[in-house]
Formats: C-alpha cells, sequence, structure tokens
C-alpha cells in the first residue's frame, strides 16, 4: 500500500481508496506465492523477512556489477570475453528458481537463458570472472539457499 502511494503521489479518497482495491486483488492473486497453506504463517513471515535483507546485499551486487561493466566498456582494450555458463543448483521451487534468475539478470554482464530445473543457462559478458562468481563462490545461491530453505 505504501508503494501505491509513493507511486501515485495523491492522498485523496479516490487514490487512496483505489490503492486499497488493487493492493486486496494483488495480494488475493499472489498471496499463495509466500504464503502457502502446507506452511505455516511465522515460518513464511520468517522468509519474507529474510528476502527483504537480500534485497539491500542484490542492490550492492548491482553496483559493483555496472561499475564493473562500465569500467569494461570505456577501456581501450574492452576486456571482455562473453560465454555461456551452466549453473547447476538444489532450487525446486518456483519462487526460488526465479528470484536466482532474476537476480543473475538484474545484475550487469549476465543474462539468465534457460532455466531447466535446477540448471541455469547464463550468458556472462566476462566469463572467467562470471564463472567464478557463479560456480565457486556461489554468494548469490547460498543467500537464496537460506533465505527459502532449499539446499546450498
Amino acid at each position: 500500500m505504501i508503494f501505491w502511494l509513493i507511486l501515485s503521489g495523491y492522498l485523496d479518497l479516490f487514490h487512496i481508496t483505489a490503492g486499497i482495491i488493487c493492493c486486496g486483488i494483488v495480494t488475493l492473486i499472489s498471496g499463495d506465492l509466500l504464503f502457502r497453506s502446507d506452511v505455516k504463517m511465522a515460518a513464511s513471515a520468517r522468509k519474507f523477512l529474510r528476502f527483504i535483507l537480500y534485497i539491500p546485499r542484490l542492490m550492492v551486487a548491482i553496483l559493483y556489477a555496472n561499475i564493473d561493466v562500465a569500467y569494461r566498456i570505456l577501456h581501450p582494450a574492452m576486456p571482455i570475453d562473453p560465454g555461456f555458463i551452466t549453473v547447476e543448483t538444489p532450487f525446486t521451487g518456483d519462487v526460488t528458481r526465479t528470484t536466482f534468475a532474476n537476480s543473475l539478470t538484474l545484475t550487469p554482464g549476465t543474462v539468465t537463458i534457460d532455466v531447466t530445473g535446477g540448471t541455469f543457462l547464463v550468458h556472462a559478458i566476462v566469463r572467467d570472472v562470471s564463472e567464478k562468481e557463479l560456480l565457486e563462490e556461489r554468494d548469490i545461491q547460498k543467500n537464496l539457499a537460506r533465505i527459502f530453505g532449499e539446499g546450498s
């Protein structure tokens, strides 16, 4: 609701009412993504809170990747080495896989091309650096595994 009010910029009765109605519809349609009936409400709330705390980490990763991509593009030698990387994950949940794919795509320099089960095909503009981050360090994968309770 706060997001709706910020985006609309209006605090009159019409916009507040429209916001309440729209938020209610979105909650009814997508509420089962985080708050499933087979999971306790407290567990879903903890998962949601950990996801909210993940967002600043993602923002920092996006900032660093932006700087790295800008450097590589502006450097006279253009030190890029594009290629594809296959990332195997233990993720089985749709929300976890979608969040992982979106996290990779939002980070400049990498784009998720295909997802088959827990296997992700990623295009990177610098294959060696991305392989190190995605296949060795696995920071994004470990964070999401902890948030959504799936094996790392």
